[in-house]
């Protein structure tokens, strides 16, 4: 299912959404500091991730944060994720991938289903491709012998 853009319009109210929303906001006042957290709000926004009203809305509870809570981690740690984005751990979308995640449960979406499903278009690709009838039908489509 494709969604439009963007993909987060609005913090929702439900208690498991606000708690997801409080814990991406002190996952970023960590992981980045304030002006990091700032930043990738705006790139966020840019991305389509986030509308400007969501960025408003998390600029406010960034804010909000305790001094314990901003910038007790460096941003060039590897990040380690559980599944279904562990394969991101340790790059540098990693922690990026760790914000679309919450994004997703903001959102009431679920990524891991997504990713499943992506997963497996990419098998049924792969073994298409694997065909000798598929294989030199697309050797000749792209003109490649």
């Amino acid at each position: 299912m494709e969604r439009e853009k963007p993909y987060l319009d609005s913090l929702a109210q439900t208690p498991d959404q606000m708690e997801a929303t409080m814990q991406w906001a002190r996952y970023l006042g960590e992981t980045f500091g304030t002006s990091g957290a700032l930043n990738c709000l705006r790139y966020y926004e840019r991305m389509g991730w986030i509308s400007g009203g969501v960025r408003e809305e998390m600029i406010r509870y960034i804010r909000g944060l305790s001094l314990a809570e901003i910038h007790n981690k460096k941003y060039d740690e590897p990040a380690t994720l559980e599944y279904p984005l562990e394969t991101l751990s340790g790059t540098p979308f990693g922690t990026h991938a760790r914000s679309l995640k919450y994004v997703a449960k903001i959102a009431g979406d679920d990524l891991e289903e997504h990713l499943m499903l992506a997963r497996l278009a990419e098998r049924r690709v792969d073994k298409q491709l694997g065909d000798r009838p598929a294989r030199s039908e697309v050797v000749e489509a792209i003109g490649d012998d």
